[in-house]
């Protein structure tokens, strides 16, 4: 693959250095732009005709985002910007008729996928082909993907396209799972192709992507669409009225593009600004991409609930002569038609729910000017049964919301389709998914943690008191809003009672069995901070004085304590480790004599506490 990679590189280079001079100007300032926007409009000196723009979408600007729409009726691009409310578009990916033929992801959602495989020769040939991303944190990506199903955890992606030459006579296999992975953080994604520039380096994988035998050649001047992203997470979204592909490729990759990819072009190729149009060819199209607000990502809420009812499952009933369509696009048993009829001919969907609630249903089908305008869906429902009029000539190969029903899950709920309609020659029975956000059917995760209260200790405070005066217990929210008691297990490696200053201890618990631990997982912890305050020296009355001595030191093991107090005291010896090693009690003028040599050499504390009274020294071992 790379061979052929470097060769078309090779064959187009000269364009790019001596055909492709652009002067490039900064127009922004003739129109309204929103933060974050420029557009730039590019000519030749030598190419009166010429002319070139882009928009440069600065994704680092919070307010502003990219993505692509996708319309059952296609529409021009100035139309179609207008109709979402976007700062500016261009048109996106191949189509076929009304249908989309390169993909258009949305959050939770395939609306269109890449094609899987061509016709070449009579034969069929898998084929991966790129998309252009946003992901959930607004990072940008192309990359070489293949639908393995409508899924959306079926998008895979492959480090490379698969290695066919021009012209190859032989189809290779479908492409495994297992060399690729899947695309797991993928918000937005249209599709194209061929790939221009992939990790900072021209890559024309036009062979490889078999877009040789579909009119899309490399080596004509014609009107060409690309978008690509910069190393500085700005978007670089390209028209142009005369290039060839590989030079429009060594332009974006002079304007900086780290990535890049080819979209629709010829007389697909549009730009607009708003409602405006800047470059069009009066050509309608079913997808664009889109510059936008922030806001109209409208990502959604990730569904708790998600089914899908296909034609081949099993308790899904039918009646009459129904049979197998020829079109490709179906979910994944093949769409079913009927020519028009009654409601006697019918597919009948049963709606095996968890629980009564709230559910959106939605309906796939492959669509064909022959497909009935008018197909009656009937929804039975806790309220009883609504009948919906589809109309199956639009909208194929995407899911189609029907509606939103309240069901009571009491499985006598279900969704039929009939050949009951009055338009055209068919009606399409393929899929059924039904969605709910209803917290209930989620699972029951941890979303909060209470925080505990810092505290402060005397000097000298073993370490287990002083972990035990903290809270023994937090409190933890969950995803459907109910609070549960923890116990804390506490723990502060650092901890030294006889060194005064903070120490932060970490709260550890165990999740009550109703609860379950989230994806990524949530450290199940909390924090406290332990101050150990300074030694008291100077409120020495009457039970205690300032007298308190230990020698040799530092010494061997064997150490003399001595010192004077008018009340009964307690002496202790504590390791750095907080560990209490020695003990006794005292009173009036006391010198006795205290053997650690059992004990390991380094700083110890030695602590006479009376009840008003601390007094501390430092001393060492060898």
């Amino acid at each position: 693959m790379k061979h052929i990679t470097l060769l078309i590189a090779g064959l187009i280079l000269p364009f790019i250095l001596v055909a492709q001079h652009i002067d490039w100007e900064d127009v922004s300032s003739e129109y309204e732009l929103p933060g974050g926007l420029k557009l730039y409009h590019g000519t030749k000196p030598d190419h009166a005709a010429f002319f070139a723009y882009y928009y440069e979408v600065d994704m680092n600007d919070p307010d502003i985002a990219i993505r692509p729409y996708i319309s059952s009726t296609p529409m021009q691009v100035h139309d179609f910007s207008s109709s979402v409310g976007a700062y500016g578009a261009v048109n996106g990916g191949f189509f076929a008729g009304s249908a989309s033929v390169s993909s258009v992801i949305f959050p939770h959602e395939v609306a269109a996928r890449n094609l899987t495989s061509v016709v070449r020769f009579g034969k069929t040939y898998p084929v991966i082909r790129p998309i252009f991303a946003l992901n959930n944190d607004r990072s940008l990506s192309a990359e070489w993907v293949y639908h393995h199903s409508y899924a959306l955890d079926d998008i895979y992606i492959y480090d490379a396209p698969m290695p066919y030459a021009c012209d190859d006579p032989n189809p290779l296999p479908v492409p495994l799972k297992e060399d690729g992975y899947v695309y797991e953080n993928i918000a937005y994604g249209l599709g194209g192709g061929p790939m221009l520039i992939k990790d900072g380096e021209m890559n024309i994988t036009y062979c490889e992507e078999i877009f040789w035998g579909s009119g899309v050649y490399l080596t004509d001047y014609r009107p060409r669409t690309a978008v690509g992203y910069t190393a500085g997470n700005k978007v670089i979204i390209f028209v142009t009225n005369h290039m060839k592909i590989g030079d429009m490729a060594g332009e974006l990759l002079e304007l900086g593009c780290f990535e890049a990819m080819n979209l629709d072009g010829g007389g697909s190729t549009a730009m607009a600004l708003g409602e405006e149009s800047i470059y069009d060819q009066n050509r309608p199209v079913p997808t664009i991409l889109a510059v936008v607000h922030t806001d109209s990502l409208n990502i959604p809420q990730t569904p708790t609930y998600e089914e899908f009812i296909d034609t081949g499952d099993e308790g899904v009933t039918s009646q009459g002569d129904w049979f197998a369509t020829a079109n490709e696009g179906y979910w994944e048993s093949p769409s079913m038609l009927h020519v028009l009829g009654t409601d006697d001919s019918y597919y009948e969907f049963p709606l095996d729910l968890p629980a009564a609630g709230e559910y959106e249903i939605y309906a796939w089908w492959t669509s064909h000017a022959n497909r009935s305008a008018d197909t009656p869906f009937y929804i039975a429902h806790s309220d009883g049964v609504d009948h919906v009029a589809v109309d199956q000539s639009i909208g194929g190969s995407m899911w189609n919301l029907i509606g939103t029903y309240y069901f009571n899950a009491d499985g006598e709920e279900n969704v039929r389709i009939t050949a009951a309609a009055t338009t055209n020659q068919f009606v399409v029975a393929d899929a059924i998914r039904v969605v709910s956000y209803d917290p209930q059917f989620g699972p029951n995760q941890i979303a909060s943690i209470a925080p505990v209260d810092d505290i402060s200790v005397p000097f000298g405070t073993p370490r287990e008191e002083a972990l035990a005066l903290l809270d023994q217990q937090t409190t933890i929210t969950d995803t459907r809003g109910d609070t549960h008691e923890v116990g804390l297990f506490w723990e502060s490696a650092s901890y030294e009672a006889m060194v005064p200053g903070q120490y932060q201890a970490t709260g550890v618990f165990e999740l009550p069995e109703t609860v379950e631990q989230t994806d990524p997982p949530t450290p199940l912890e909390v924090f406290a901070q332990i101050t150990v305050e300074e030694a008291d020296d100077t409120g020495l009355e009457d039970p205690m004085t300032d007298s308190l001595y230990i020698y040799p030191n530092p010494g061997s093991g064997m150490f003399t304590i001595g010192g004077l107090t008018g009340e009964n005291a307690l002496l202790q010896v504590f390791g750095a480790d907080g560990r209490l090693v020695y003990e006794t009690n005292v009173a009036g003028r006391f010198n006795i004599e205290v053997h650690l040599e059992a004990q390991p050499a380094g700083l110890y504390f030695l602590r006479l506490s009376g009840s008003r009274d601390v007094q501390s020294k430092k001393f060492m071992i060898r």
